[in-house]
């Protein structure tokens, strides 16, 4: 596996999530109407969570992430052995992807968006050598646990953890 591709995943990653810790207050203050006119079943309660969230209790909830992605990143080129970073690199992309549909259908700047699209060459380039070198069902397995792991880490992060800082 690329050493360059493995290591600079955590440096991605927290360029991409500093647009979004420092984006978000002032976006949301910018589009909470907007938000709920155009989302009215969601658009509340994303507004209030965001609202509710400090800005220190999300860099804490990506900080953990960071903590987490650094710890594998490690791991993977210690013991060459790559299938937890590959399966942490396919959920970083799908986030990337969600990212990208979230700005289609909000039509308007999102936090994020700017890294997203920056992020694409370099997701295009990762998942090219991944599937060169895993098989399709490790990819597809170890992809849906980590993002199923990841998933249920956000959701404990974003109602508790992030809340512990005001």
């Amino acid at each position: 596996m690329n050493t360059i591709l493995v290591s600079s995943l955590p440096i991605i990653f927290m360029l991409h999530d500093f647009e979004e810790i420092i984006m978000m207050k002032p976006w949301i203050k910018k589009y909470e109407k907007y938000i709920c006119q155009r989302f009215p079943k969601v658009g509340p309660r994303i507004v209030s969570h965001i609202k509710d969230t400090s800005t220190e209790g999300f860099a804490l909830c990506v900080a953990t992430l960071f903590l987490m992605l650094g710890a594998v990143t490690l791991f993977s080129l210690w013991e060459n052995s790559y299938m937890l970073w590959m399966s942490l690199f396919v959920v970083f992309s799908l986030h990337i992807i969600v990212h990208i549909i979230q700005w289609i259908v909000f039509r308007r700047y999102i936090p994020a968006i700017a890294t997203s699209l920056l992020c694409i060459p370099y997701c295009i380039y990762g998942i090219s050598q991944i599937v060169n070198m895993f098989t399709l069902s490790n990819i597809l397995i170890y992809s849906f646990v980590t993002s199923v792991v990841v998933f249920l880490l956000l959701l404990v992060e974003h109602r508790y953890i992030a809340k512990l800082i005001k």
